[in-house]
């Protein structure tokens, strides 16, 4: 009998991980590729997606390389009637079973436990370098006041697939449709970890003289609250 179970996909079902796809998926720039496509409305190449995520076009190519080779994403040329080379555009493959949430949670739980004892510092770690990496590839240029520090934030936040609604006091921001509310939910000290570390390393990186102090996962159904507050300018950032 054929097996029709797609790729990456495990004989302990939907909570099995596929040994390549648990590697595959542990770096978070690659997670952001795919989430990425994922969120797209359309077809992208890789220009548009290195845009989005903040990489070189490059590092890009070799994220989906990987990740089509592990049947999470599906690559085919442009069609088109004029002259020229077309395009490879990329797209996610298994939309239908909405299956990348569960995998996603378990293999950077997985991962990060494997090679930390506490990983919710762990996550707090990696977001920080994404949130540097980030300012330093397209944010504003530091030092940087108050409020340009809360823009830029709300920025990144909004890239990343929330719908970020700032308080009119700076002293908090409003997270609202959580793009990875399924691992939050089932991993809050890694997701929600990564998510205000991120948050902190681009308020370092740009000097900013905010930091984020907490961030308080589903603070009521539905949202959740990164909470801020302006630092003084003897006091250490927050770890």
């Amino acid at each position: 009998m054929n097996d029709h179970r797609p790729r990456g996909r495990t004989s302990a079902g939907t909570t099995g991980i596929d040994p390549g796809e648990h590697r595959v998926l542990a770096d978070p720039s690659r997670v952001a590729v795919l989430q990425t496509l994922r969120r797209s409305d359309h077809p992208m190449d890789v220009r548009e997606i290195a845009e989005v995520v903040g990489l070189h076009t490059n590092t890009v190519r070799s994220h989906l390389s990987l990740l089509t080779d592990r049947g999470l994403v599906r690559s085919a040329p442009e069609e088109r009637d004029r002259p020229g080379r077309p395009r490879t555009l990329y797209t996610p493959a298994d939309d239908d079973e909405q299956r990348d949430y569960r995998m996603l949670a378990e293999a950077l739980v997985a991962h990060l436990s494997a090679i930390e004892d506490d990983r919710g510092e762990a996550a707090l770690r990696a977001g920080r370098a994404q949130g540097e990496r980030l300012i330093d590839s397209r944010g504003p240029r530091p030092p940087v006041d108050a409020g340009t520090a809360r823009v830029a934030v709300t920025d990144l936040l909004r890239e990343t697939g929330f719908r970020p609604r700032p308080s009119p006091d700076g002293t908090h921001i409003d997270l609202h449709h959580c793009p990875f509310r399924e691992l939050a939910e089932a991993a809050p000290d890694v997701v929600c970890g990564v998510h205000l570390g991120m948050i902190r390393g681009a308020l370092e990186r740009m000097r900013a003289p905010v930091e984020a102090v907490r961030l308080r996962p589903f603070a009521t159904p539905g949202h959740c609250v990164a909470e801020l507050r302006e630092r003084d300018e003897d006091s250490p950032p927050e770890g």
